[in-house]
């Protein structure tokens, strides 16, 4: 019998487990095919892979910053990256700021001049990303710095933080600030942010940890209601 569409994403996309890393916690091998969907989940975590997808009831947000003010330490939206369950892309754009840019910061946000030429508005894009993320449940890291700049009221019971998180904080056995870098290299054995950023990379990393760890994450939540 051909598997369920439902079964078939779970198998293929990011929530599948991670043998190399999670056998462990997780117990012995138990497939060829389901070792192939594993590698080719943490592929496409890593991959430059753009390939558009459609709405999920989870999505996955990153954004990227440039510096504005006097000193470029305020923060102006410059990108929104919004992935799938199946971490494809559902949404990607680059945001003119409404203020002058003091700093780019490209070192970390690979945010680029030529990026931003005839990038749409701010609120154009805040309106866009609002209605792809209504009603749904939102993950990434740090989120409430990404609602902050979006300007984006998201009612709590829709936010899965993983940076909040005390379970993944145990898990890694990070500090009270874990950096997703760390939890990228901590919990799936993977290498990012090695230089300039990329928010959907990013996204991607976050909602693999996520749905890798998600009973556990809800359960949590739940327990601190």
């Amino acid at each position: 019998m051909a598997p369920k569409e439902d079964e078939r994403s779970e198998a293929t996309g990011l929530g599948s487990k991670n043998y190399n890393n999670l056998e462990k916690a997780t117990g012995p091998k138990k497939s060829h095919e389901e070792a192939e969907a594993n590698v080719e989940a943490d592929t496409l975590v890593l991959s430059s892979c753009r390939e558009r997808g459609e709405l999920t009831p989870i999505l996955a947000l990153d954004c990227e910053y440039v510096g504005v003010g006097s000193e470029g330490r305020d923060d102006s939206l410059a990108r929104v990256s919004v992935v799938n369950e199946q971490g494809k892309v559902v949404y990607d754009k680059f945001v003119a700021s409404k203020e002058r840019i003091v700093d780019f910061r490209t070192q970390v946000s690979g945010i680029r001049a030529k990026d931003l030429v005839n990038a749409p508005s701010f609120e154009s894009v805040r309106s866009e990303v609002h209605s792809l993320l209504s009603n749904r449940t939102i993950v990434g890291h740090a989120l409430h710095n990404d609602f902050r700049v979006l300007q984006l009221n998201i009612p709590r019971k829709f936010s899965r933080d993983i940076a909040k998180s005390r379970f993944l904080r145990k898990e890694s056995k990070s500090g009270d600030r874990p950096s997703l870098r760390g939890y990228a290299e901590k919990l799936l054995g993977i290498t990012i942010q090695d230089g300039e950023h990329d928010s959907i990379v990013d996204a991607r990393v976050a909602l693999r940890i996520y749905l890798l760890h998600k009973k556990q994450i809800e359960e949590e939540l739940a327990r601190y209601k």
